[in-house]
């Protein structure tokens, strides 16, 4: 009776569905983060930091990063396919030199006037203090919608708006997500993720190079 009764109690266990592995790709690295492209969604992960997908970064190196995902050590390079429906693509590059201090510095324009960024990956969304906003002549107070948004200084008030457009190099997106912070924060033009996340970032010992593709115009 007891092999039985074994028996029937290992047919009443669960069966647990093998878990597949992620599909990854490298967008981008920046110091010790990288953009990865897991199952088709952009994930940005600090080393040591693991995404909704269960993927955790365990170092970024020249032109590569290696992970963990579901319990396999993978080294992830650059690609250079990308899915699309389209078939020609044309692509723009923009090269950004660092600076003595590793950041990286990049004149650019936002609704055509001439702005000058320090890229930022940690920054969800393109930032820029109040006072630069007036400059430009971004009514943010009633355009854009009051939110709160986190300092190294602490909390404070910003307004999300929608930028008509932002120009790096030969790169233009339209209609791009920013924040307006109260106060002199920050005391440059953060280029953050709501532009970055639309380009792939290759980042070499001094210099980094953004690439944009957007599909190729229509024959006449």
């Amino acid at each position: 009776m007891k092999p039985l009764l074994l028996l029937l109690c290992l047919l009443m266990l669960p069966v647990l569905p093998i878990q597949a592995a992620n599909k990854l790709q490298l967008f981008g690295q920046f110091g010790n983060k990288a953009v990865i492209l897991i199952n088709g969604k952009r994930r940005v992960l600090s080393v040591n930091t693991t995404s909704p997908e269960g993927v955790k970064l365990i170092t970024v190196e020249q032109d590569a990063v290696v992970v963990i995902d579901n319990g396999k050590r993978l080294r992830v390079d650059f690609t250079t396919h990308m899915s699309s429906n389209f078939t020609e693509k044309e692509t723009t590059e923009v090269k950004i030199w660092a600076d003595n201090r590793g950041s990286y510095h990049t004149p650019g324009a936002i609704n055509g006037q001439i702005v000058n960024f320090l890229v930022d990956t940690g920054a969800t969304s393109i930032a820029m203090n109040e006072y630069v906003a007036r400059r430009l002549g971004i009514d943010y107070r009633y355009r854009g919608t009051s939110i709160r948004a986190q300092t190294a200084s602490g909390i404070t008030t910003a307004f999300q708006i929608q930028l008509d457009s932002v120009k790096v190099g030969e790169i233009t997106l339209y209609n791009v997500e920013a924040a307006v912070l109260q106060g002199g924060y920050p005391a440059e033009v953060l280029l953050g993720m709501s532009f970055l996340k639309n380009v792939e970032l290759e980042r070499s010992k001094d210099f980094m190079i953004l690439k944009y593709s957007q599909p190729a115009k229509a024959k006449p």
